[in-house]
């Protein structure tokens, strides 16, 4: 069991996360429908990423840490909740403001929002802790060779900085809003670092090469 088997679902979550970002700049009668089918593809991608975090948890409890060469795939495990707190804050924004789900005159988009901060900050909180987990796990024993995984430090990463972001907005933070920005250049280096690391790794003829796969026995 590995963090990458997560892959399958993350196109139909980040639909969600899609919804959230369109959402706000289509007019009222079509904005809602996106909403509601990007929810519905946020809560399945979320819920059967949930499923794998317990297949994820009995691998680690029984057999330890993934071998050193594969652990910066742990980071897989940031990227789901995050986004998930993103799409939520991004969909609640995304309703008209004259939203009115019982028809009695009471607007409900305020209340909805509300609601979907709570929701981010419990996830965020998760994937906070699974961030932990993964820096911990690569800073203890970092690996030698490159292999694709590396990019599991760059893009689920991303969600968790920007969900950090959407957060000190909603609570007008500017300390945090800062700490976003640092993140975000960390970020960038990261991405350069593994880009430079990947070119590399296809040149010295570690990977795309026979007997160099990714399902080769490590090195």
């Amino acid at each position: 069991m590995m963090p990458t088997q997560i892959l399958p679902i993350f196109p139909l979550m980040l639909s969600g996360t899609i919804a959230s970002v369109i959402a706000e700049s289509q007019p009222d009668l079509a904005a809602v429908p996106i909403i509601v089918a990007g929810l519905a593809a946020q809560g399945l991608g979320i819920a059967v990423a949930v499923l794998m975090y317990a297949h994820m948890i009995g691998r680690l409890m029984q057999f330890e840490l993934p071998n050193r060469e594969h652990r910066p795939g742990l980071f897989m495990n940031v990227g789901p909740p995050a986004f998930t707190a993103l799409a939520f804050i991004g969909m609640a924004n995304g309703l008209p403001d004259s939203f009115d789900r019982d028809l009695d005159g009471i607007p409900d988009a305020n209340i909805i929002r509300t609601f979907a901060v709570i929701a981010a900050i419990f996830l965020w909180g998760l994937s906070l802790w699974w961030f932990f987990i993964a820096a911990v796990a690569v800073l203890s024993s970092r690996p030698k060779y490159f292999h694709l995984g590396w990019w599991a430090m760059v893009f689920p990463n991303t969600g968790f900085i920007l969900a950090t972001i959407s957060i000190a907005k909603e609570f007008r933070n500017p300390h945090v809003l800062r700490f976003g920005s640092v993140l975000s250049v960390l970020l960038v280096l990261m991405y350069i670092f593994v880009l430079i690391s990947h070119v590399k790794a296809v040149l010295k003829q570690d990977i795309m090469y026979p007997g160099r796969d990714e399902d080769v026995e490590d090195h």
